[in-house]
């Protein structure tokens, strides 16, 4: 993650009563929050962007273990190397994309 969001142990009383102040801080990526019950973990409070980056690095993860997946970017890595690559240009010419379709600019 980009930052690193200090962890701060709470109960789940203390979450209930500080709910507002906990969400912001979370929100703000300076804390992410272990809520206890009876002492023991049970929940934890993180702001959106440090879930997202998560989720990010799950799927990473998961692309990683697919071999299929190595074995295409090795392909790709190979098709670079070799110079069998396609300008945008002609892209748009043998697939017929408009550059509003494709969101970008043709220069």
């Amino acid at each position: 993650m980009a930052d690193n969001p200090t962890p701060k142990t709470i109960s789940a009383t203390q979450a209930s009563n500080h709910f507002g102040t906990m969400i912001d801080e979370a929100a703000r990526g300076r804390s992410l929050f272990v809520v206890t019950r009876m002492g023991r973990p049970q929940a934890v409070v993180i702001g959106m962007d440090q879930y997202l980056e998560l989720i990010e690095l799950l799927e990473t993860a998961d692309e990683l273990q697919d071999k299929e997946y190595l074995a295409s970017i090795a392909e790709a890595r190979e098709d670079i190397r070799l110079g069998r690559t396609l300008s945008l240009e002609v892209l748009d010419k043998e697939f017929g994309f408009t550059e509003a379709e494709l969101g970008l600019e043709i220069k």
